[in-house]
């Protein structure tokens, strides 16, 4: 096969959340750990901020995506996780963030043939980089530096 007709692939994870699913690199999830609640941040916070999250001696932010995007992120369920991200711009405040799943994730390959992005696309919002078809399911790829940007204003 000549180097024109082989095709790119990047090993990619399905975080599976409420009402829809987001697409992330695999490399950007360091590891995905058990739900537990929790602490509350004691300053005025965003619906979409749970709260701090303890893993491996980091207080890092809980995200409900879904409710970033003003849907409902639903109750968390006995089969919850969490994702943990790494952030992207090297801030040692802020080096990872929690995203809350609804169940674990499932590894997908990425490859030109196996996703498309979706024509007419009415979700247009600030935390979302592009919405996809991969292998017939519908995702989100979030803009992990916008995230990052929103989680300054707070203090965690």
């Amino acid at each position: 096969m000549s180097s024109s007709q082989a095709s790119v692939e990047v090993r990619g994870v399905l975080l599976p959340l409420q009402e829809g699913q987001l697409l992330l690199p695999n490399a950007a999830v360091c590891e995905v750990v058990s739900y537990r609640a929790p602490d509350t941040l004691n300053a005025t916070v965003p619906d979409w901020l749970l709260g701090t999250f303890v893993w491996r001696n980091h207080a890092l932010p809980l995200i409900a995506f879904e409710r970033l995007l003003g849907r409902d992120a639903g109750e968390v369920g006995l089969r919850a996780r969490v994702a943990i991200c790494n952030t992207l711009n090297g801030n040692d405040q802020l080096p990872y963030i929690g995203i809350l799943l609804r169940s674990a994730p499932h590894l997908v390959r990425v490859t030109e043939a196996a996703i498309a992005p979706v024509a007419g696309d009415e979700l247009q919002h600030e935390m979302v980089a592009s919405r996809v078809i991969i292998n017939g399911v519908d995702a989100w790829i979030p803009d992990l530096d916008a995230l990052e940007s929103a989680l300054s204003a707070y203090p965690l």
